[in-house]
């Protein structure tokens, strides 16, 4: 297999290729004057197995065309076999018209991908598993939740709890499989959106939290105000310390701020979205799937 890293995820691509010993193929991107996107693979990959890596984190859109073309030129080469890894799947919270007239953009995603070639795909903690069940080539999800509850053990925690921001199924997934990983208890919080205005309301709940050190373990984190909610609870209820692992650490606008009010002690993202929080990375989960014979 060789692996194609997009110029959004090229340090990413990197370290699945040397964990898995799978050739990094060579390729030339640049952008034109006015910003269109170049892309051109420098060796051949007719006949091959192979992987792109691609996260689509902001600018989404500029990803997406990165994305599209790498796609497209690889069908186009005839490839033997299509897998894309997307880390962060953008456009996949829209899974469902809440309101009338709005666009599925989840659904608009898999025609896309699936249309220029995509044999497969594969991202990590994907908001809800309905996004995947759009697609009619095999997609799945990965957790980040094991690598990220494993960055935690170094903090030297203190009889540790994991806490899920709310009660979907995907969430309490991760922070199961979170606390297992830490042989630690877990809870979770429940959350209601105003799909009108976008307001959360977090409600109150009491936890088994006083004196210990709590693990936030979320998908995504935008405004920050979910987890921004939580981590006030907690520590109104005692916690010691309150750490938040996150997959995917958008931290738009006033994020870091509204989380650093809320009492949280440090914030972990990994490297599905390139910033300084990306401490922990998904290669190795990647790699795992590789080994174990899932992709």
């Amino acid at each position: 297999m060789k692996i194609i890293g997009g110029p959004s995820s090229l340090e990413l691509a990197s370290k699945i290729s040397k964990l898995t010993a799978c050739p990094l193929v060579a390729v030339n991107t640049k952008r034109f004057p006015d910003g269109e996107f170049y892309f051109r693979f420098e060796e051949k990959i007719s006949g091959e197995d192979t992987l792109i890596v691609q996260s689509l984190y902001p600018p989404q859109d500029t990803r997406l065309i990165e994305l599209f073309m790498i796609l497209h030129t690889v069908r186009d080469l005839k490839a033997k076999t299509i897998i894309v890894f997307i880390p962060y799947l953008a456009y996949s919270r829209q899974d469902e018209r809440y309101l009338e007239g709005e666009c599925l953009s989840a659904s608009l995603m898999a025609e896309l991908l699936q249309h220029l070639g995509a044999d497969s795909i594969y991202t990590i903690d994907v908001h809800n598993q309905k996004v995947l069940d759009m697609y009619k080539i095999p997609a799945h999800t990965l957790t980040a939740s094991g690598e990220l509850a494993k960055y935690f053990v170094s903090q030297d925690l203190k009889n540790p709890f994991v806490v899920a921001p709310d009660a979907e199924e995907m969430a309490l997934k991760r922070a199961e499989t979170a606390a297992k990983t830490i042989g630690a208890e877990y809870d979770y919080f429940e959350k209601k959106r105003n799909r009108h205005t976008g307001e959360i309301v977090t409600y109150s709940k009491k936890v088994n939290v006083k004196g210990r050190d709590v693990v936030i373990i979320d998908d995504i984190i935008s405004t920050g105000k979910t987890s921004a909610n939580v981590a006030k609870m907690l520590k109104k209820q005692g916690a010691r310390r309150v750490f938040i692992g996150v997959s995917h650490a958008l931290l738009l606008g006033n994020a870091l701020k509204i989380l650093n009010a809320s009492g949280v002690d440090e914030i972990v993202g990994t490297d599905s979205v390139v910033n300084s929080y990306a401490k922990v990375s998904v290669a190795p989960i990647l790699a795992n799937a590789l080994k174990a014979g899932k992709l």
